[in-house]
């Protein structure tokens, strides 16, 4: 046996997430160097759509290109690996083609493993095509796995009839922070599930779970890009709530997609849904006041068209399907929802927080009270709010209209019901038997 250098291949993919958002893209490659049959490395790059990247370039902090392992070759053209550079899996995975290769791959990124070992057996000429289109088959399976992706590198070494591929990724949650969203996830959508009659109302009830469970910041101490920070610490930011929403609509047989864009200059992401063969947008990052407001649940980015998306949101149109319909509009108007039966009564955006009802039947909206109401809870017949056009004053009226009184003379906010009482906050947290 001897220690050759013939026909070895290193192969780096490069994907930059995350500083402090992410650029993402779907991968496409940049053959530098083809196939030869002499005894010279052979070096492949790929890179994301945005970071082209030749052999002269300086490369990302977060490639990883390592020296090739000498390989034994016998003169049968088995190939005998040494150890790589890093730490190899306790198993591997022998693949013969390449949808083989991608569900072997699909299946560490799911787990969420940080490193791979697999071996592929067969006819390696074009090994450098295999990988490119397992890997590129494995990443877009589901934007769940992907979009917690934080960097990742993959190289293989090869001879004439076998060749093995490492992979190593890091993530932004942990194999055990992945199952505890699993775990909660499904009681969550379960509980949808059990009191939604459609699919719209499924998709609102995702968006005000979110919304109402988390406050919007980078300052927690588990990643804030993850759907494990925004379901266990109740924070985070667009791409935790995006990827939760995503996670939820999934379970719930809603067709869905993790939309990377920006606002301004800045990165963000959001959702678009699949409703009645329509898709729309769903940003509950931009559905969240900032600062954190309680009760406060907005739907001005709730099933929203691409022109009406577009106005404050940018992002590759290309990459994703059109959203054309504007049959869900009139709920962009919503601001403090309380809702009782088929009725959702609210403080109107675009009439001066007016106090407005929604017939969700027909679409259709109405005023209630010329009163400016917010924190607007419903309870016995009775619905209660802050009035706005007087001091903020602690108020209740009829759903009718009828019936309106001011309870208490006091800058009044944050009201709750529970256990058969009205709590509210003055200058400190106080409540009212109903």
């Amino acid at each position: 046996m001897r220690i050759l250098w013939k026909k070895l291949a290193i192969i780096v993919i490069i994907v930059i997430f995350i500083d402090p958002i992410y650029s993402a893209g779907k991968a496409v490659v940049q053959q530098v160097i083809t196939w030869a049959n002499n005894d010279e490395i052979e070096t492949m790059l790929l890179s994301t759509k945005e970071k082209i990247i030749d052999v002269t370039a300086k490369l990302s902090e977060n490639a990883s290109i390592e020296t090739a392992t000498p390989i034994e070759e016998d003169p049968e053209g088995n190939i005998a690996v040494t150890a790589p550079t890093s730490e190899k899996p306790e198993s591997k995975i022998v693949v013969s083609n390449a949808k083989e290769m991608a569900d072997a791959m699909y299946a560490y990124y799911s787990s969420f493993s940080p490193t791979f070992q697999i071996q592929y057996q067969g006819n390696t000429q074009k090994i450098e095509q295999i990988v490119k289109e397992a890997y590129e088959n494995a990443i877009k399976r589901d934007d769940y796995v992907y979009g917690h992706i934080s960097k990742h590198s993959i190289r293989f070494e090869y001879g004439r009839k076998t060749a093995t591929i490492f992979g190593e990724q890091s993530y932004l949650m942990t194999p055990e922070q992945a199952a505890y969203v699993e775990m909660n996830v499904q009681e969550i959508v379960a509980s949808i599930n059990k009191n939604a009659l459609n699919d719209v109302e499924k998709v609102r009830a995702i968006n005000d779970y979110i919304v109402a469970n988390t406050a919007y910041t980078d300052q927690t101490n588990s990643s804030p890009h993850s759907a494990y920070t925004v379901l266990s610490e109740h924070g985070g930011v667009c791409q935790g709530y995006a990827l939760l929403a995503h996670s939820m609509l999934q379970k719930l047989g809603i067709e869905t997609k993790y939309i990377v864009g920006y606002v301004g200059q800045e990165g963000h992401a959001w959702n678009l849904v699949k409703l009645g063969g329509q898709w729309y947008h769903l940003d509950t990052t931009w559905n969240d006041p900032v600062p954190d407001r309680k009760g406060a649940v907005r739907y001005q980015y709730f099933l929203v068209d691409d022109q009406t998306m577009a106005k404050d949101h940018t992002w590759i149109a290309g990459d994703y399907p059109q959203a054309r319909s504007t049959v869900y509009n009139y709920f962009h108007d919503i601001d403090f929802p309380t809702q009782v039966g088929q009725q959702i009564f609210y403080s109107s955006i675009s009439d001066n927080n007016k106090l407005y009802v929604l017939d969700l039947k027909t679409g259709k909206s109405k005023l209630v009270s010329r009163s400016r109401a917010q924190y607007i809870v419903y309870a016995d017949g009775w619905l209660y709010f802050s009035n706005y056009s007087q001091g903020a004053y602690l108020t209740k009226i009829r759903p009718n209209g009828s019936g309106e009184q001011i309870l208490n003379r006091e800058d009044t906010k944050d009201l709750f019901v529970k256990d058969g009482y009205l709590y509210f906050t003055t200058n400190e947290l106080k409540k009212m038997a109903l």
